[in-house]
């Protein structure tokens, strides 16, 4: 017969806890390493609708990031849009950019990438602006009506012809904006620089890459004993 001191019991009671925590980590790196898409780059640049008038969108070279997308408008905006299809659960979506300068006094000259989110459980649709507005506050956000609404992920402490990355977790938005527990899964992407309202407008911007990718399902943890 085994005879184990108290301590080493309760360090073979860790053990499972132990080996559950190193398999998330494990699983997580490797979700995080397949699943993540590349969904708009400079390569793929011809895979995206382009809408605009008087305006450029164009891959272009940076001696720091390597391959962008240039943005700029002249007469409304400059917009990229795609239908998207999503693969796994939880989307999380991360991209990089960086403005030329914007005019103060006109706010509506914003560089946002959009998303269209539709709710698993209802199938209503829902539109999420994460916008750069140097008039307004970091992590402000507004509803703007009909399941609309606008984030400021770059307000006023971000400056321009500097690069500036975004990570955002759908899911926990949709939750914050709507009190919601609904799952969403995104099905279109905007990206868009200039004023919507079709007003005349000088702007211009960079855009390094969006990229989608998906947390993993939480991993149940192994009951633990507490007592000898």
């Amino acid at each position: 017969m085994n005879v184990y001191s108290r301590k080493r019991r309760r360090r073979m009671h860790a053990l499972p806890a132990a080996i559950a925590l190193i398999a998330f980590a494990v699983l997580w790196l490797i979700s995080n390493q397949s699943s993540a898409e590349t969904l708009l780059s400079a390569q793929s640049l011809d895979q995206w609708d382009k809408d605009c008038r008087r305006c450029v969108i164009e891959a272009q070279y940076d001696v720091m990031k390597g391959e962008i997308i240039r943005l700029e408008a002249d007469m409304g905006e400059a917009s990229l849009d795609k239908v998207f299809v999503s693969e796994g659960s939880r989307p999380v979506i991360a991209w990089s950019w960086s403005v030329d300068s914007f005019d103060l006094d006109r706010h509506a000259d914003l560089f946002r990438v959009t998303v269209d989110l539709r709710s698993e459980q209802s199938g209503t649709d829902y539109r999420v602006h994460y916008a750069w507005d140097p008039t307004a506050k970091t992590g402000d956000y507004d509803a703007l009506g009909g399941n609309e609404f606008v984030w400021v992920v770059c307000g006023s402490d971000c400056k321009s012809r500097r690069w500036y990355s975004v990570e955002r977790d759908l899911t926990l938005d949709f939750s914050v904006l709507t009190e919601s527990e609904d799952s969403v899964t995104p099905v279109r992407f905007e990206a868009a620089l200039g004023d919507p309202s079709g007003r005349k407008t000088k702007a211009g911007g960079y855009l390094e890459s969006i990229v989608v990718n998906y947390l993993p399902e939480p991993v149940p943890e192994e009951p633990v004993a507490t007592s000898d």
